[in-house]
């Protein structure tokens, strides 16, 4: 149930969060998102027009939450692969918000496509930085290495066998040998003595 003292809207948001990780937009129930909201119907159509608007809302918020959680600083790669691993493991329904969006939107989901996409142009620029101050191999194209990257930091959470239960609760000895992998792994595809990328 939403948190007590929250306001209505915050309420709102907070429920549509965990409704449409769970059943996307196509299953997401309003009348589910109003009991766990404790409001009315008529109350969340007040602030969010229809289930749509309320989903794309959703989603925004997430992406923004994402694009500060996890920023390459310092030049320091490897580092920011570990704070996308931990953002990931901590907020899985942001990914499967990503994915319902891909597998359910007509393209109206652009405006939130377009935080994903600034926020993706920024890690490719401090990319290019890195490569410059000679921390990342300058053979690769920053925008493909930025995708295989991310592919990396979020594989574990798509990787059906690795994941907990729904509810369930990671293995922190698990999560901490994962989290070094994928440190590891960029480490490795980062390096300049790494192989390079077949053009």
């Amino acid at each position: 149930m939403a948190r007590d003292g929250a306001d209505p809207q915050a309420r709102i948001l907070e429920a549509a969060r965990t409704e449409f990780a769970a059943y996307g937009l196509a299953g997401g129930r309003i009348d589910r998102i109003a009991k766990r909201a404790s409001a009315s119907k008529e109350r969340l159509y007040a602030y969010y027009s229809n289930k749509e608007r309320l989903f794309l809302e959703v989603l925004e918020l997430n992406l923004r939450e994402f694009a500060s959680d996890a920023v390459l600083t310092d030049h320091d790669v490897p580092a920011f692969a570990g704070a996308l691993f931990d953002h990931a493991v901590l907020h899985g329904d942001h990914l499967r918000m990503i994915d319902w969006a891909r597998l359910e939107s007509d393209g109206t989901w652009r405006p939130a496509l377009e935080v994903m996409l600034g926020y993706r142009d920024e890690q490719v620029r401090r990319i290019r930085l890195a490569q410059e101050a000679g921390r990342v191999d300058a053979a690769w194209d920053p925008v493909e290495l930025m995708t295989l990257i991310f592919g990396i930091a979020s594989a574990w959470v798509h990787e059906p066998g690795a994941s907990p239960a729904p509810g369930g609760i990671p293995d922190p000895a698990a999560m901490a040998g994962r989290r070094t992998n994928v440190i590891r792994a960029v480490e490795r595809l980062i390096a300049p003595c790494a192989i390079r990328p077949i053009n």
